[in-house]
């Protein structure tokens, strides 16, 4: 027994002396990195998964891959995964490719982290893609592979499949996590949906120019006061307080529809924004990801 547990505690410090050097050497991603590692760790799953192939797609002026596809094999299963530079919490599942190449999407897998813990879900999609791999049928040795997606990429539904949350010293897991990521998704599908329905929004090519240009709009009393909006009055406003935050609900009223307006004078929508913030972004860039997804790539196979 003590052998066993020995051979165990090795394994878990090895482990995580792993997670912590991926933090110190890749920032931010490697963060969200660390935490899947560390929580696939201890439910055996890392050890389960193995990455038959691994393909990447450069562009030019950068050392990092924007696009990663893989072919996985877990246990009798397998299947891709495709990742995104832009989107790193943000993981799209589908099944393995068929001789010709096609596939089906199955489900989007989401994990960020924030101060205080971090939220996981994963939620049903639909849709199709190809991946083919040159040299002979998908999954055979190459060089190359081709990717792209057929749209559309579609959530098929808003209900959250399974999930996960961390916050400081407590865990949620089952229907209580479920719930409450549930209600924070249809309140970020609620904000997001608002948003896009404004008109002359610019683009967004980085998560930095979604938050400086949306924060000031959705959130003004927390930003300095030359970057709020001219609409943002504060003389004769009426004042509500949420999150230890006086909220102008005068300018709540005038800009926002009914059903985000109490999560905002509440500040349901800045404990978002610290605690979600990524999960907004992507959920506003799904278009976008899905236009990303339509083209046609060629990749190198990593060595």
């Amino acid at each position: 027994m003590g052998g066993k547990r020995g051979v165990q505690k090795k394994r878990g410090a090895w482990v995580w002396a792993c997670a912590a050097f991926c933090v110190c050497v890749t920032g931010c991603a490697g963060i969200m990195e660390t935490m899947e590692i560390g929580g696939r760790a201890l439910d055996g799953s890392l050890f389960a998964e193995k990455t038959r192939a691994k393909y990447l797609l450069f562009t030019a002026g950068s050392e990092d891959p924007a696009l990663e596809a893989r072919l996985v094999r877990r246990g009798a299963e397998e299947y891709v995964v495709i990742t995104l530079r832009a989107f790193p919490c943000l993981r799209l599942y589908g099944t393995a490719p068929d001789p010709d190449g096609s596939f089906r999407f199955k489900r989007a897998h989401f994990l960020e982290g924030a101060a205080a813990g971090w939220n996981e879900f994963s939620v049903e999609l639909a849709g199709t893609g190809v991946f083919l791999v040159e040299g002979g049928e998908t999954g055979e040795a190459g060089n190359k592979g081709t990717l792209w997606c057929i749209p559309p990429i579609e959530i098929e539904t808003l209900r959250l499949e399974e999930g996960r949350i961390r916050h400081k010293g407590s865990r949620l897991t089952g229907g209580e996590a479920l719930g409450r990521l549930q209600n924070r998704q249809d309140r970020i599908t609620a904000l997001t949906d608002w948003m896009r329905g404004q008109a002359d929004t610019p683009r967004f090519e980085k998560r930095k120019e979604f938050d400086d240009y949306w924060k000031p709009l959705v959130l003004p009393e927390t930003v300095r006061p030359a970057k709020r909006p001219a609409s943002f009055v504060r003389e004769n406003a009426v004042w509500a307080r949420g999150e230890d935050i006086r909220w102008n609900t005068g300018y709540t009223e005038a800009l926002f529809p009914e059903e985000l307006r109490t999560l905002r004078n509440s500040g349901a929508l800045l404990r978002d924004w610290e605690e979600a913030g990524e999960w907004i972004y992507t959920r506003y860039q799904w278009e976008y990801i899905v236009t990303l997804l339509s083209e046609r790539y060629a990749l190198r196979k990593a060595k």
